[in-house]
């Protein structure tokens, strides 16, 4: 019996995939016969996956989510799992600055900054005459965030802060990362009030003014089994959506695509299965994975468009990305004046250390109790060979930075070690960001039917990855309804 029901491959199974597919499950109307979700690990997740040993729990990925991003909150809702959110407690948000032997508290008290060394004189006077200045003239369209920082506040705010910063959320490239992909608001803020300082005095009395100004919470948001919680709640509840809806879920782990080929109105997919090659033809492709790194993806057409198509794809694939260390680090250890807060950045001066998050401090839930877990992040652009070292190097390192920056006394003892390596997996909003957009553009053009959604057309951040799945879906829904998309 001949059916009008359109047949979905998504390829990729970590939260942009999974996240696809309950919106396209939610909104579809009637139209969606089947979803499958391919991956080539064993299981869901991604990199938000959790390593527990004990009561010792290690994210892989994210350690939580900003609470601030919208995109966040309504997933949340939908699912219905704001019950379930692990807030930290006020005193367990407090930041530091490392240096090469110490650990200091950032504070926004700058004359405290100057007591502890990291601002001079001069460097406080050239931050507070950032109020005078005004809205430029010519729009600084491809400032990178050091030159924005640079322009704003000065050479040693940009080195000390700034730069740490960037270690912390991108593993690096102050002075790669272009300003209107990293923070598009600071953008706007410099065009509307010149000075930044000037906008948060306004702005913050305007906001006092409004009485129906929605108070937002501060900090980073987990779950008591960790991040991947927030993946299995999505698939599971994708799940009863599909079964309500009578749409056919196909979940294929351990599978790799290698090829996606458009053939007239449909998409034949090839991919692995214990050794064999298999395909599937579905009426639509939603591809969350990273170009860059799945090095034998073709994608094939049979129109004339062909040499534009792997031009396109070839620039996806030239992406630039950062590749991190993991290191988890756990003693029972009772160490009375380790820092509690939510963890320390590193800074210019650092050969391989990212920072550190104080796990124990932040989410006590995830380490037993009178125990210290300590997230080591090393690699980006301070190591960019550190996937050549061994697990064993890397524990040590991670022992050392520990001990010298006065985190913990030497010779402690840890009762938990475990080390997460991934590949060039953050990506880097750069002068090239424009380009793979573009490329985007160009080979869905090309391949009507195939979309694409991931961590580098929005940002790195779990709330960029389901804003842009949101907006994927959405074009895909139109497709399937036979309508034009909407421009990202």
């Amino acid at each position: 019996m001949k059916t009008n029901k359109k047949n979905v491959a998504i390829i990729g199974a970590g939260i942009s995939g999974i996240r696809s597919a309950y919106l396209l499950a939610k909104q579809a109307n009637k139209n969606i016969g089947k979803i499958a979700i391919f991956d080539s690990s064993a299981s869901i997740g991604g990199v938000l996956k959790n390593t527990t040993s004990g009561e010792f729990k290690l994210e892989h990925g994210a350690q939580g989510v900003l609470l601030s991003r919208q995109a966040f909150w309504d997933c949340l809702n939908e699912i219905k799992l704001t019950n379930k959110l692990l807030v930290p407690a006020k005193n367990a948000k407090r930041r530091y600055l490392l240096t090469p032997t110490n650990c200091i508290p950032i504070t926004p008290n700058i004359f405290r900054l100057k007591k502890n060394g990291f601002l001079g004189f001069r460097d406080l006077l050239r931050i507070i005459s950032e109020i005078f200045l005004k809205r430029p003239d010519n729009k600084n369209f491809n400032d990178t965030l050091y030159q924005f920082f640079l322009r704003h506040f000065g050479k040693k705010f940009t080195e000390t802060f700034l730069v740490s910063l960037t270690f912390g959320i991108w593993g690096g490239g102050a002075k790669k990362i272009l300003v209107r992909y990293a923070f598009p608001n600071l953008l706007k803020l410099e065009n509307g009030y010149g000075s930044l300082l000037k906008a948060f005095f306004i702005l913050s009395f305007k906001n006092k003014l409004k009485k129906d100004i929605k108070i937002k919470q501060k900090g980073l948001g987990s779950f008591e089994n960790g991040m991947e919680y927030l993946v299995h709640e999505l698939y599971q509840q994708f799940l009863n959506i599909c079964k309500q809806k009578s749409i056919i879920v196909e979940l294929n782990l351990n599978q790799k695509v290698f090829k996606i080929i458009k053939i007239s109105n449909y998409f034949s997919l090839e991919f692995t299965l214990e050794n064999k090659i298999k395909k599937q033809s579905f009426d639509c492709v939603v591809y969350s994975g990273q170009p860059w790194r799945d090095n034998n993806l073709s994608l094939i057409v049979d129109n004339i468009n062909f040499e534009e198509l792997q031009k396109s794809y070839q620039n996806l694939r030239s992406m630039e990305a950062h590749s991190v260390a993991v290191v988890g680090l756990g003693t029972d250890n009772q160490i009375s004046n380790s820092p509690r807060g939510f963890g320390a950045l590193a800074g210019e001066w650092s050969k391989d250390l990212l920072g550190v998050i104080f796990v124990h401090s932040t989410y006590p839930q995830h380490t037993p109790k009178n125990s210290k877990l300590f997230r080591v992040l090393l690699g980006g652009d301070r190591e960019i060979d550190i996937l050549q070292k061994s697990e064993f190097e890397l524990i040590e390192i991670a022992k050392q930075r520990l001990n010298e920056t006065n985190i913990v006394p030497k010779n402690t003892n840890y009762i938990f070690e475990k080390v997460i390596i991934w590949e060039k997996y953050i990506p880097l909003a750069t002068v090239n960001q424009d380009k793979i957009l573009e490329s985007i553009w160009k080979i869905e053009a090309i391949m009507p039917g195939l979309f694409f959604t991931g961590n580098y057309i929005k940002g790195p951040s779990v709330s960029d990855c389901l804003e842009q799945a949101s907006i994927t879906c959405k074009n895909v829904i139109l497709f399937l309804a036979g309508e034009e998309k909407n421009i990202l």
